[in-house]
């Protein structure tokens, strides 16, 4: 069988993810790498609570459609004490990124993520059920982003988005 045989019955988007990652894949590129992270957490108040130190490291999958991720916090040691990692996709059935993450060396809850590249910032939405059933919503916020940092922060509302509070902010620096 010919190749043009063989495209003509591949299903349309079989056919499309063959031809390559599409451009919005490459609105996550600033992210990968290794970066040296500075942390704060914050109060309910917004005064900042404590800061700590943590790595990012960021590595294509599938050929550049997907982003794999993980950051973690350290402590005192140098030593991870939390990690999160997370996939990364653009859908192009959605229009926008679809996310999924699990938290190690710590507990986890389901979430929900999603987010899109708007005014060379990337902005993040996501909905965490409790195990009270109780959801938390979050919206992050990656912004500042030049090849050799970026900014980020998390705000989170426990009233269905009514109110928002500041959870955490970083600033990471590209690892040399």
């Amino acid at each position: 069988m010919t190749d043009q045989a063989q495209t003509q019955q591949v299903p349309p988007e079989v056919a499309r993810y063959l031809r390559g990652p599409g451009s919005e894949s490459k609105q996550f590129d600033f992210l990968v790498g290794d970066w040296a992270v500075e942390a704060t957490r914050y109060n309910e108040d917004g005064t900042p609570a404590f800061n700590y130190p943590a790595s990012w490291s960021a590595r294509y999958l599938n050929e550049g459609r997907m982003v794999m991720d993980d950051f973690q916090a350290l402590g005192p040691s140098g030593a991870p004490v939390s990690s999160f990692v997370t996939l990364r996709t653009y859908s192009e059935l959605t229009k926008r990124w679809e996310l999924v993450g699990l938290q190690a060396l710590q507990p986890s809850v389901p979430t929900e993520w999603h987010g899109t590249s708007k005014d060379g910032q990337m902005l993040l939405d996501a909905i965490a059920t409790l195990p009270n059933g109780n959801r938390v919503h979050t919206k992050i916020r990656f912004f500042d982003i030049n090849p050799e940092s970026f900014s980020w922060e998390s705000s989170m509302s426990l009233d269905q988005g009514n109110t928002w509070r500041k959870t955490a902010s970083l600033k990471a620096k590209r690892k040399t």
